[in-house]
Parts: C-alpha cells; sequence; structure tokens
C-alpha cells in the first residue's frame, strides 16, 4: 500500500511585519511610560557627537537585552536608522546591529524598572527643547513582543 504526502494549507496566515516603519508597531500594547520624559545631547571634546533616550521593558519582569529583535524611533517625524543606533548599559555599548549576533554578551540582563540608554551618534546631536519621540519595540521569545509609546521628551 502506497502512501499519498497530503500537504495542508492553513486559511491563517500571518503578516510578516519588517518593523522598519512605525506603523508596523501599532498593534502593540501602547504604554506613556516606556519612555522617559527627558533625554540629553551627548558631547566629546566639546563637541555634540549624539544624544541619548531613556527606554523601559513592555513587561513586568527582565530579560536578556539579545531578546531586543527591533528598536526603533521616530523623533520630530523623522525615522532614525539603527547604523546610528547604540545600548548603552551597565557601563557597556553596543550597536543595535550586535545584538541576537555572536558578537554580543547573552548574559547581559536587562532589569525590569531599568532604564536602558538608547544613545544617537548624530553629529551635532539635537536641539535642546522639546521633541515629539515615538518609540517601538519588538521582542523575541516574550509574552508581550510589541510594545509602542508617543510623547513629548525634553532634550537637555
Amino acid at each position: 500500500m502506497e502512501l499519498k504526502k497530503v500537504e495542508r494549507k492553513s486559511s491563517f496566515k500571518r503578516p510578516v511585519k519588517a518593523f522598519d516603519k512605525m506603523s508596523d508597531f501599532d498593534n502593540g500594547r501602547y504604554n506613556p511610560l516606556l519612555l522617559h520624559n527627558y533625554g540629553r545631547n551627548i558631547y566629546r571634546k566639546g563637541q555634540k557627537i549624539g544624544y541619548c533616550l531613556d527606554i523601559r521593558i513592555p513587561g513586568y519582569r527582565g530579560l536578556p537585552i539579545n531578546q531586543i529583535a527591533k528598536l526603533a524611533f521616530e523623533v520630530d517625524g523623522k525615522w532614525i536608522d539603527d547604523d546610528c543606533k547604540y545600548i548603552w548599559y551597565d557601563g557597556k555599548d553596543f550597536p543595535i546591529s550586535a545584538i541576537g549576533t555572536g558578537r554580543f554578551d547573552n548574559e547581559w540582563m536587562w532589569k525590569y524598572q531599568d532604564y536602558l540608554r538608547v544613545f544617537f551618534e548624530i553629529p551635532g546631536g539635537i536641539d535642546q527643547g522639546i521633541h515629539h519621540v515615538k518609540y517601538g519595540i519588538y521582542l523575541r521569545d516574550h509574552y508581550s513582543t510589541t510594545a509602542l509609546c508617543e510623547k513629548d521628551v525634553t532634550i537637555v
């Protein structure tokens, strides 16, 4: 007796998002507390080399930082590319592109209620004052995989 291979087709298809625009985060949990109310310019040798914002975990427990699949930011309507984003935490810094790769320490934990500092290496930084910021996060293997926040942030 010969067995026939049966292919099953699912009528349910989950859309795969690139998370390369803020609208990809629209179905996530909205939480205005995920982004600190202020950020700051960073100086080296008297020159502004960029600025940073502080973010929080969208959940109730800590997780390894390598669980971050995507961090997205839009500041005053302008999308911030990944090439200039770095994570600063516990005395270490890594480019966003290193997260989830062998170049990243998997034991590095983002503790619940700790802010994670994201540095944007943009020569000249940003003007001091109030800026409208949209922040989206997509996590691997976490119960709340997508979250977003939108608020006015004061840059000092």
